[in-house]
């Protein structure tokens, strides 16, 4: 079952970081559309509608960058290791991380 969740959750990530590469160009082209004078204003204004109507998953702060590398977990993760707490507790009791003591647990 652990597998499963981990396969999903990687999975998940996966097609939305598919889906807005595939978005960035369009909305590059769109906004230089946008942003230039020289245009006629219906066509900018045709532009910056199309632009209004992506989907959510199609920015970039909708990614995550931070997944666990042997849980698949998504919430909890430590930026220097990228390992979630779960697993650091798991592997600093068993002393398989060098040069970190856990002390607290």
């Amino acid at each position: 079952m652990k597998l499963k969740t981990k396969i999903l959750n990687i999975n998940k990530d996966l097609i939305k970081r598919k889906e807005y590469n595939k978005i960035e160009i369009k909305k590059i082209i769109l906004k230089s559309i946008i942003q230039n004078k020289n245009i006629q204003p219906i066509i900018r204004a045709n532009a910056w509608y199309k632009l209004s109507h992506f989907k959510i998953n199609s920015s970039i702060s909708k990614q995550n960058n931070n997944i666990c590398l042997q849980t698949g977990r998504i919430k909890g993760v430590l930026k220097i290791t990228n390992l979630s707490r779960h697993m650091m507790k798991k592997l600093g009791l068993h002393g398989n991380l060098q040069n970190i003591k856990i002390t607290s647990w």
